[in-house]
């Protein structure tokens, strides 16, 4: 019989005879290991081998996966009749080994059958053994593959929305009307959960079409003309405004209370708000409003004035900041329903308008005009244009900008200034939007250029360092979010990152200062995927008191949690266990903390094993953001909340459902709403095709059932009893959201998944196989410290980072 005809016999063995054949070609590489302990849900650190078996390997994926992935019917188009044949044959794709690791890592291949007795399913797959030795003999095969690979290759990639922004920002300071102008950008794609991977980020007409818009709209607002600076007047929309109820002719108020809106200044400076004031009167008194600003009463008025005929009522103030609540409070409510006259019963206040008109006083420049002015000497020579090109440039494009080319961009941007203003001799402020406008539309501020150390030779890999500006740039999108700082421009210009002393010390630095924000702020949320918790819907009938201000200090918990474990340098498994919580006074109210005693505005980090909370120390499994982001808009999903365990937490995602597969109704109703969530998905399970994915998702999901949809704590869900009991596949069992937070902790699946996901966020790409060892080395040194700063550092020097192919398509 030839060689495949043996394999094609074999797997048409009995399911008692086909663990019995794998054990025994292994059974001499599994001699001498009597301390193997009970495997995790993911076995990721696999001892070594004496002797790499590929035969063995071979008659394993014969037995137990040419069922289904044998043949030209292979099941999702993956074929392993090669790696049957010979896995060591050097033509498998290095990437086809790494699928099937990870796919036995996971232990969800072979499918379970659902309808086989335990005995039956314990023979009819592997056995935890012959997976790890599996798993080891792959990993020695790939091993091989790697002794001759370099850096993959950097995608050249635009900046994303969110970094436009914060990069904007950080050069310019704030600007009004910008996010608006993003906001209009055509969204980012999404690729390895974040948004700034070059390998989705594409260019449209559209989009060029905004940045220039956008490079227009920050020359004039950050370059103020004195001369011709005048007041706006700009009316704030009814729609826009908290606390009335909107109707045709205005916001009604009922009651005391107030009608509030929060209002963006165009700057510093002095201001007038009008209202128009009406009112439905009653009693004696006219009715009467307090004006506010940040609830602070500027001025009580009457309005005696009827729908009909409106009043208009004015403030004016100082603002050194930009942003500030503006509000008319209704103080004399009055409801008399016996008064003989039905139409001066009740007392009720209307606001028809809100305008705010302004800045009313001569415009001061800001700080990043002052800063140009000083770079010019305040004069627009051709001289002085050129130094301000230097200076702004560097910023706008991380890189030094070489003396002629200075001189050429200022004589364009000179030239650009004489054509908007129709003269030979344009102003100074013309000449300084021309520049700024020419920094901000150029291809070298949108995309991320790249260029090679003047003095790199190419190693024996293929790979050539990066020059410092190029690291300045990377570590600045790393660790802030957005462009390198001075500090790291100035590094560059010296020397000081083309080694590891240098690049560690302003990694430190960074560290000890804007990394911690930053990264919780764009890297955690991504990673967790709660970044779309603010844009949640959940029912109004069940979660009417969450509004779009609680959702966003539901994400603000999280953040706050990831950027103190960052800052104080703590264990990255604190996340997942610590029993405080940094709480606003609205979500103290939503998770019924009614005895804490907290500010009405900000954030105070709290002791909720001090509070009496049950079962406080889970860290963000129990955390608002995590567990609404894991449900329906009705009730919880066991099933999303294990997706994003086995996505997020230990980067094991499950395949997408087969086509075809019906969805659980998101709210039960008639017969069903008697059936328990636990029963419809057990018959949801019924199918084989679902069962081998959804028998370990649904067990991580299930432990996680005590939080509802809103994640607060429950002992019943619409008077059941909640169950959270459940088996892992490979037997461990567990209870409840504390022994799945054990299970995590315990699993080094989980610091692995967070390595992954930390590299491709710093990298901008998604890993490829030639990463296999960074990461390997990454998740090590995180199982012996496990803090960020760990694996900040690791990267940050890594060749990866610091290198690229010599050939590379980024020049």
């Amino acid at each position: 019989m030839t060689g495949v005809g043996l394999h094609r016999s074999r797997r048409r063995l009995g399911g008692c005879l086909r663990g019995a054949v794998f054990l025994s070609l292994l059974a001499p590489l599994a001699a001498g290991d009597p301390e193997a302990g009970p495997a995790q849900i993911v076995d990721l650190v696999e001892p070594p081998v004496d002797v790499m078996d590929a035969g063995a390997l071979g008659e394993f994926v014969d037995v137990f996966c040419l069922d289904c992935h044998g043949g030209r019917r292979a099941v999702g188009g993956v074929v392993l009749d090669d790696v049957a044949a010979d896995p060591s044959d050097p033509g498998i794709e290095p990437e086809l080994l790494l699928k099937i690791r990870d796919r036995l890592r996971a232990r969800d291949m072979p499918p379970i059958d659902v309808d086989a007795s335990p005995d039956e399913t314990a023979m009819s797959r592997p056995g935890n053994e012959e997976y790890r030795q599996a798993v080891s003999i792959l990993g020695n095969l790939f091993a091989d593959r790697l002794t001759t690979a370099g850096v993959p290759a950097v995608v050249i990639r635009r900046l994303s929305r969110r970094e436009l922004a914060r990069t904007i920002e950080d050069i310019f300071g704030e600007i009004e009307g910008i996010q608006s102008i993003i906001g209009d950008l055509p969204a980012d794609d999404v690729g390895h959960g974040f948004d700034h991977l070059g390998e989705v980020l594409s260019t449209s007409p559209l989009l060029i079409e905004k940045i220039m818009d956008l490079a227009e709209l920050v020359a004039r607002r950050t370059i103020i003309d004195p001369a011709n600076d005048v007041a706006d007047v700009r009316n704030v929309p009814l729609a826009e405004t908290r606390g009335g109820t909107i109707r045709r002719e205005g916001a009604w108020i009922n009651r005391r209370g107030e009608i509030a809106a929060d209002v963006t200044m165009k700057r510093p400076g002095r201001y007038r708000a009008e209202f128009d004031l009406a009112g439905r009167q009653a009693g004696e008194e006219p009715v009467r409003f307090a004006l506010r600003i940040d609830r602070r009463t500027i001025r009580v008025v009457d309005v005696p004035e009827s729908p009909a005929k409106p009043s208009t009522h004015a403030i004016e103030f100082e603002i050194g900041d930009r942003q500030l609540r503006l509000g008319a409070a209704f103080i004399n409510d009055f409801f008399d329903p016996d008064h003989p006259d039905p139409s001066r019963r009740d007392r009720n206040a209307l606001l028809l308008g809100l305008r705010v008109i302004g800045p009313l006083d001569a415009p001061e420049p800001g700080r990043f005009q002052r800063s140009m002015n000083a770079s010019m000497l305040n004069g627009g020579t051709r001289l002085a244009m050129a130094r301000a090109a230097r200076r702004l440039l560097e910023r706008c494009w991380g890189r030094p900008i070489p003396t002629d080319e200075a001189y050429r961009i200022a004589d364009a941007a000179i030239a650009a200034a004489a054509a908007a203003e129709s003269t030979k001799r344009p102003s100074l402020v013309a000449r300084q939007r021309a520049l700024v406008a020419y920094g901000i539309a150029s291809p070298e501020f949108l995309y991320r250029i790249e260029r090679d150390h003047p003095e790199a030779t190419p190693a024996s890999d293929g790979t050539v360092a990066l020059d410092g500006y190029a690291i300045a740039r990377r570590l600045g999108g790393f660790l802030r979010g957005g462009p390198p700082d001075e500090r790291l421009l100035d590094a560059a210009r010296r020397g000081r990152l083309d080694d590891e002393v240098g690049i560690r010390r302003e990694v430190r630095r960074l560290l000890a200062g804007d990394a911690p924000r930053s990264l919780a702020a764009h890297f955690a949320v991504q990673w967790l995927h709660i970044d779309a918790v603010e844009g949640l819907e959940p029912d109004p009938d069940r979660f009417g008191d969450i509004d779009r201000v609680t959702l966003a200090d539901m994400r603000e918990e999280t953040v706050r949690a990831f950027e103190e474990i960052v800052r104080e340098d703590r264990p990255l498994t604190d996340l997942f266990s610590s029993d405080a919580s940094w709480l606003s006074a609205r979500l103290a109210e939503h998770y019924r903390l009614e005895d804490l005693d907290l500010p009405p505005e900000g954030f105070v980090r709290v002791d909720l094993s001090a509070a009496g909370v049950p079962h406080a120390a889970l860290g963000v499994l129990r955390h608002a953001s995590v567990l609404m982001s894991t449900s329906n808009p009705t009730r919880t999903s066991p099933v999303k909340r294990g997706k994003w365990v086995l996505q997020s937490l230990l980067d094991c995602p499950p395949p997408p459902p087969p086509p075809g597969v019906d969805q659980l109704p998101s709210q039960p109703r008639g017969a069903e709403a008697s059936d328990s969530l636990r029963a419809m998905l057990e018959a949801h399970r019924a199918d084989p095709e679902c069962a081998s994915c959804h028998v370990r998702m649904d067990a991580l999901g299930f432990a996680m059932e005590s939080l509802d949809a809103a994640g607060r704590w429950r002992d019943s869900d619409e008077g059941m009893p909640i169950d959270t009991a459940a088996r892992l596949p490979d037997g461990t069992r567990i209870d409840g959201p504390l022994d799945l937070r054990d299970v995590l902790i315990r699993d080094p699946a989980l610091l692995r998944s967070f390595a992954k996901h930390l590299f491709i966020y710093a990298l901008g790409r998604g890993p490829e196989w030639r990463d296999e060892p960074l990461l390997d080395r990454l998740a090590g040194a995180l199982q012996e410290r496990p803090t960020v700063s760990t694996a900040v550092e690791m990267i940050a020097l890594s060749d990866a980072f610091r290198r690229r192919p010599a050939q590379s398509p980024i020049d």
